[in-house]
């Protein structure tokens, strides 16, 4: 009897703790679970905070991001004093309404306790949302690093085609996240020649400026070549911005947008040459 009630408790219990603590491929950068629904990098910035102390600002921060909705899907705050004072952002796809928000960063603020909470500094990325922390200062500042890329296992069926409607889905979308909405998100889709249509995303975290912003978002999509070149898909995550483009539609449909890249991609045809006066 004991031992069934073992193997019960062990049936439930497993897939919860690999969700949340256990990692199954090392990057350069960090550690991801096996699909990278969860990427994350804990790290040490050589302050001189007390453990203890602040483990438990740490905590208590966290926690109420998780237990407060956001409308706007991005929290920013900080908690104790220096040595020991914790900032910390969560930033929400912009899609999301607040309650999968909320959920989204519960579930990463346990995950990163989990696995980071003795560091000083960490950031996880998920599908939907993304977290970090630090015992420096980090609102208002773009932040290049660490860098995450999760490809599609899937190759573009015309990737000449692909990659050139991509680049300028992505940089109208940044143009678009950059300077029109205070949300710094922006979805849309474009056709490419053939009948692939491509889905993409591009958001930054509010707190940086329309230039920081643009110059966050240019460096992700000039990261596509080596992280997902000739693939179909990718999510390439910053600390301040991310990008991510599929074939299907990933994102909720009531924030898409059509992006006309059309004219940009059906080469023209030149224009008859006159004939020479006597000819």
């Amino acid at each position: 009897m004991g031992s069934s009630i073992w193997l019960i408790l062990l049936f439930f219990i497993v897939p919860i703790v690999d969700r949340l603590v256990a990692p199954t491929i090392a990057q350069d950068d960090g550690l991801c679970t096996q699909a990278a629904e969860f990427c994350w990098k804990c790290s040490d910035n050589g302050g001189d905070a007390n453990g203890t102390i602040y483990q438990q600002n740490l905590k208590t921060l966290l926690s109420s991001f998780s237990s407060n909705r956001s409308d706007s899907g991005f929290y920013s705050s900080s908690l104790g004093q220096d040595p020991n004072k914790v900032n910390a952002i969560a930033l929400c796809r912009g899609d999301l309404g607040p309650e999968s928000c909320r959920r989204c960063v519960n579930d990463s603020a346990e995950i990163i306790l989990r696995n980071c909470s003795g560091n000083n500094e960490a950031i996880l990325w998920s599908e939907s949302c993304m977290l970090r922390y630090s015992q420096n200062l980090i609102f208002g500042i773009e932040e290049e690093d660490p860098v995450k890329c999760a490809p599609s296992p899937h190759y573009a069926l015309n990737a000449q085609a692909f990659e050139l409607v991509l680049n300028l889905a992505l940089k109208n979308l940044s143009d678009r996240a950059a300077s029109v909405n205070s949300r710094k998100f922006a979805a849309g889709h474009a056709s490419v020649p053939g009948g692939e249509t491509i889905y993409a995303l591009v958001q930054c975290t509010p707190d940086i400026d329309s230039g920081n912003c643009s110059y966050c978002l240019k460096n992700c999509i000039s990261a596509i070549p080596g992280c997902s070149g000739g693939k179909s898909g990718a999510r390439i995550f910053k600390p301040s911005c991310y990008i991510r483009y599929e074939y299907g539609i990933f994102y909720d449909p009531t924030a898409d947008s059509v992006v006309n890249v059309s004219a940009q991609v059906t080469p023209t045809t030149p224009a008859p040459v006159p004939p020479k006066p006597g000819m």
